[in-house]
């Protein structure tokens, strides 16, 4: 089976399209048979991009016969706290949650491939029994599970984020597959992905930039190259990567500037910055997402903080079907 010439993806919890977009940079040919997606802003984002994409809407009310088939699954799902049911066993049950409905669904349409994203969290500490219910579940419905805790800085983008990614297979996978791309030297830094001329708007006043130092207890902003300030954990990143993109609000992310004319320079990302360290290509003369004109810096800015990766999910996909395929071929020798 030619898998990079025959994949019709679903995609819940869409956003901008992270899958799509990701098989978009592959290069290969896909269609999009549907979308589930409730926000508003998401969904214009989404149909700007990818129009003519039936969104079934509100994951919980789908009914899976409804649904086109498809051979892709995918979904960054929220992860609502899982119930305790009974006090005898003390089981975690997924009912009620909004992976139930995934499961739900690709139980009935039983599509060949599942991608889906989380927090690293969710695979340890407290949280490793919840984890253990959701690949419980995969099993259950007749899926195989690979899972990693992959960094977009591994793969060429000089952004810190750690995600967790569960690939489940409809069937049964050899002992050493695995879903881990290998990785990609970083040569591109933090200056390499920020804008030549910055908008004057994004820069933080004189006393924006004095309250920050007093607060943190620092002398200075002075760096010789663009470095990110973690504003969070308090401190400089030194390594010419970028903290974790988050949504605006949490206010956490600043780019500092080396001084000029003896000026501090404090600024916040631009959304063609948001953008390329989420893995897309943002140039003067070509952008790979198009932004809807009436959306405001903190509607797109949050899409960016909640999405995925897309470079990193092309890689995964890219990685994912050339050794399906070597494992399908096998199989009909």
């Amino acid at each position: 089976m030619d898998l990079e010439n025959n994949i019709k993806l679903f995609e819940s919890f869409a956003g901008y399209g992270g899958a799509s977009f990701a098989l978009k940079k592959l290069g290969i040919n896909y269609d999009v048979t549907g979308i589930s997606e409730v926000d508003k802003d998401a969904l214009e984002l989404f149909n700007l991009n990818f129009p003519n994409v039936k969104n079934y809407g509100n994951i919980e009310k789908i009914n899976p016969n409804d649904l086109p088939d498809f051979n892709l699954f995918t979904g960054g799902f929220p992860c609502q706290p899982f119930s305790t049911v009974g006090k005898r066993l003390g089981e975690l049950d997924t009912r009620g949650t909004l992976f139930s409905y995934i499961i739900n669904i690709c139980e009935i349409k039983k599509p060949k491939f599942i991608l889906l994203e989380n927090v690293k969290g969710l695979s340890q500490g407290k949280q490793k029994p919840t984890f253990q219910k959701i690949l419980n579940e995969l099993k259950r419905i007749g899926y195989d599970t690979r899972y990693s805790i992959l960094n977009s800085k591994d793969y060429g983008v000089p952004q810190n984020r750690e995600r967790l990614w569960i690939f489940g297979y409809l069937g049964e996978l050899p002992l050493n597959f695995d879903i881990i791309p290998p990785q990609i030297k970083l040569v591109k830094k933090l200056k390499d992905f920020l804008d030549i001329k910055p908008d004057l708007d994004l820069y933080r006043t004189k006393e924006q930039i004095e309250r920050i130092k007093f607060l943190h207890n620092i002398k200075d902003f002075n760096v010789n190259k663009p470095l990110c300030y973690d504003y969070y954990n308090r401190k400089l990143r030194t390594d010419e990567i970028c903290m974790t993109i988050t949504p605006p609000e949490h206010n956490v992310l600043r780019i500092i500037e080396p001084i000029i004319n003896g000026i501090e320079r404090v600024r916040k990302l631009s959304l063609n910055e948001h953008f390329r360290l989420m893995g897309f290509e943002m140039k003067e003369n070509y952008q790979e997402i198009k932004f809807p004109l009436n959306q405001t810096y903190s509607k797109l800015g949050k899409r960016a903080g909640n999405g995925w990766d897309v470079n990193l999910v092309s890689h995964i996909f890219k990685h994912i079907f050339k050794n399906i395929n070597v494992v399908d071929d096998k199989r009909e020798i």
